[in-house]
């Protein structure tokens, strides 16, 4: 089960700390700078090591601007023309960080790390220092389960970590603004892991409920958690559910709402429906490569995208790896799929 994309690094030593290279020198003196490039290449190519990496560096600078009492303005001189590099070297100066801090620093430390001995020593002594890490139970449901089930005890853990984390009054206060606030991020991904997993062992009301969880503490939904939801409502045939939310996020364009609106319209409507054929029509427009790993027309790689361009066959791939049991179980949506090419 694979989860997060490890890269080749292990936890770095810090700045003043002997060089890991054996010189006698400072880090900061020695490999520092060639480790900080071999980085960069590394998370350029690397999309999931991208978005963790400028999470953490949110979090980084939100740390710093707590600890300088800085306004809007004074933060905008502060990091103006500053490196990457130049922000964790401050950070790295500022001290005073927390076990939390620090514990998942080490834990984002271990999801770029592709040694599994390694990472499960990085995990250990995270987990050691601070126990209620999300991010933790998620490395050691890609390191240790073996089964499906076996995953969904980590993930629930993991869900329970972060609730234990953040605390009841945390959730009452911030509820709708998850998400933007970076301490909820490996949560919600928890959220998100169980709610995929929960689906795939049949517990599909369940999966939904932590679906819906997400678009309420997060109605934003950077995480992108509607198209699925919308799908796996679609194949509940729960029109209603599906409704409110389509209708909620009627501004979105991209396959997966277009598609799904499509397939609502037919299901609500029929395939006489003027505005499910005018609703189809616009869909196939837009991505044309849909409607061809739906008809089964071109087989559906085993390997789903880790990201897409609107009107790819990637993005086409993502939407009917989670829709095609929709579209499949709706009498005659394939049929009028075909006659609306």
């Amino acid at each position: 089960m694979k989860l997060m994309t490890a890269s080749t690094h292990s936890q770095k030593p810090g700045r003043n700390d002997p060089c890991h290279c054996g010189s006698g020198l400072k880090y900061k003196k020695c490999c520092c700078d060639k480790d900080r490039a071999q980085e960069s290449a590394v998370r350029a190519i690397n999309p999931a090591s991208v978005r963790l990496g400028m999470e953490q560096m949110m979090g980084k600078i939100g740390k710093l601007v707590e600890s300088k009492n800085m306004s809007i303005e004074d933060l905008n001189a502060h990091f103006a023309g500053r490196s990457i590099d130049d922000i964790n070297d401050e950070y790295e100066d500022l001290g005073g960080h927390s076990d939390k801090e620090k514990a998942q620093d080490m834990v984002y430390a271990a999801l770029e790390e592709s040694n599994p001995k390694k990472r499960k020593k990085i995990i250990d002594e995270a987990m050691a220092l601070y126990p209620h890490l999300p991010d933790a139970w998620i490395v050691m449901a890609e390191d240790s389960a073996n089964t499906a089930v076996e995953a969904l005890s980590y993930f629930e853990r993991a869900v329970a970590a972060g609730e234990q984390d953040l605390g009841e009054k945390f959730f009452k206060e911030n509820e709708g603004h998850f998400w933007g606030m970076t301490e909820t991020r490996p949560y919600m991904r928890a959220k998100a892991y169980l709610a995929d997993t929960l689906w795939g062992l049949g517990r599909e009301e369940e999966a939904i409920a932590q679906y819906q969880d997400c678009l309420r503490l997060n109605p934003n939904d950077n995480q992108g958690v509607r198209d699925v939801l919308v799908s796996y409502l679609l194949i509940q045939n729960d029109l209603d559910g599906a409704e409110k939310i389509l209708s909620r996020y009627k501004e979105d364009f991209g396959a997966q709402h277009a598609f799904n609106t499509a397939l609502f319209l037919f299901k609500k409507h029929g395939p006489e429906s003027k505005k499910a054929t005018k609703q189809i029509t616009e869909a196939i427009a837009g991505n044309a490569h849909v409607p061809k790993y739906l008809l089964s027309k071109i087989k559906i790689p085993t390997m789903t995208p880790d990201s897409y361009s609107p009107g790819s066959k990637e993005e086409a791939i993502i939407y009917v790896d989670e829709a095609m049991r929709a579209w499949k179980e709706t009498p005659g949506a394939l049929a009028w799929l075909m006659q609306c090419q």
